[in-house]
């Protein structure tokens, strides 16, 4: 399935040249697996190479509420059938790209004592569509890179510390200085472009 373009005016077509969207789909794709299998495991590690900071603290608040009921969250064969590019946006600061996406997956949850349905379905799709918005910062150029590898030294992600800082080489990866990240998720019925 490749990233369609909204209709796109003149002053960001130049962006998204720069951006290419099959390696913004391809990043879209691996931060969209990482961030389900994170939320299903209540362990948010992995992914905070790929959020912005407070998108990452939104998460946290959201396993810890689910924690503190004693339930998960489980999402299952999560995935994604249609992406579209539905803005863009820059400024001195950052470069933002939101793209809308339509996917299907088993979204359910359980009891952490039992692992017992509480809710959802464990054998039926549910159909969604979500509005997610990247950023980097507006000097970065070129497509996205390894979302494994730290982009300032290359090193794997495997020590990203709470602050989003590389511990390999003390970069901070979560503001988007080197490659985009994660910063918003948004419902359908809350996106207003």
């Amino acid at each position: 399935m490749r990233l369609s373009q909204c209709n796109a005016n003149a002053g960001t077509d130049a962006l998204i040249i720069q951006i290419a969207p099959e390696r913004i789909e391809q990043r879209l794709r691996a931060i969209y697996r990482e961030l389900n299998a994170a939320w299903t495991a209540l362990d948010l590690q992995k992914i905070r190479p790929l959020v912005s900071d407070s998108l990452y603290n939104y998460l946290v608040y959201w396993i810890s509420a689910y924690r503190k009921q004693g339930l998960r969250n489980v999402l299952e064969d999560m995935t994604l059938h249609r992406l579209e590019i539905v803005k863009l946006v820059r400024d001195r600061h950052y470069d933002a790209i939101t793209v809308r996406f339509w996917a299907e997956g088993r979204d359910y949850t359980v009891s952490l004592a039992d692992n017992k349905r509480v809710s959802g379905s464990q054998t039926r799709k549910r159909k969604y569509s979500e509005y997610w918005t990247l950023i980097r910062g507006a000097r970065v150029r070129g497509a996205p890179r390894d979302a494994g590898t730290c982009p300032s030294c290359g090193a794997p992600t495997d020590k990203v510390n709470m602050a989003g800082t590389c511990e390999y080489c003390g970069a901070h990866l979560t503001r988007g200085e080197f490659d985009w990240v994660l910063s918003k998720i948004e419902q359908d019925e809350s996106y207003r472009g």
